[in-house]
């Protein structure tokens, strides 16, 4: 082999470059009325302009900080409201429970623009009432055709298909008719009708 050959594969060599000339960041001069020295230390400028700052001395930062009040423009309510909004970030929250019309009610309530208001991009609309919903049970075919052979809607509860089913009884039965057997038919569809409710636990 020549002496002048190295072998270098590709992918391999990891060294370091040489340290190159670090850019410094531009000095700037303390904001604070008087001083020469250079304003290294960042100090936010209110608690509206939390992205905009002053830049001061180390001193001059030390003596910022400790007369800044980021609450002094809130009343205590506002302040508890802030405490409260900074637990989640101050992001919208809302609760995932199927009946929220309570919660609908006490938003539209709130004073606009406080923390516990605030929902994000108008998702729920502008405090329009939400309506509460009744839970609505699902019935088989044969469940809603029990109901309508007792003269029942589907809404009905237990007990009122247990005391329209002792009244049809009552006026159905042949032996309160008198033996008669006309209304055996009827009687038997009443009976069967029931037994399908209890069983299915609908009365």
């Amino acid at each position: 082999m020549a002496d002048g050959f190295k072998y270098r594969p590709k992918g391999i060599d990891i060294r370091i470059k040489p340290p190159g000339q670090k850019i410094k960041p531009e000095e700037r001069q303390c904001e604070w009325a008087g001083c020469s020295q250079p304003g290294g230390c960042k100090a936010p400028k209110s608690p509206d302009r939390l992205r905009e700052y002053y830049y001061f001395c180390q001193a001059h930062a030390r003596e910022y900080n400790k007369n800044w009040n980021f609450f002094s423009d809130m009343s205590d309510e506002d302040i508890r409201e802030w405490q409260l909004g900074a637990r989640h970030g101050h992001r919208p929250t809302w609760d995932v429970r199927k009946n929220t019309a309570e919660r609908a009610k006490t938003r539209r309530k709130a004073r606009p623009g406080a923390a516990s208001n605030a929902e994000g991009y108008n998702i729920f609309g502008d405090g329009a009432e939400t309506p509460i919903e009744t839970p609505r049970r699902r019935l088989s075919k044969l469940q809603i055709k029990a109901l309508n052979d007792l003269g029942l809607d589907e809404f009905s509860g237990p007990k009122m298909v247990r005391e329209r089913y002792t009244l049809l009884v009552k006026q159905l039965h042949p032996d309160a008719n008198g033996g008669d057997r006309s209304t055996e038919v009827a009687f038997a569809r009443v009976v069967k009708a029931y037994k399908i409710l209890k069983t299915t636990k609908l009365a």
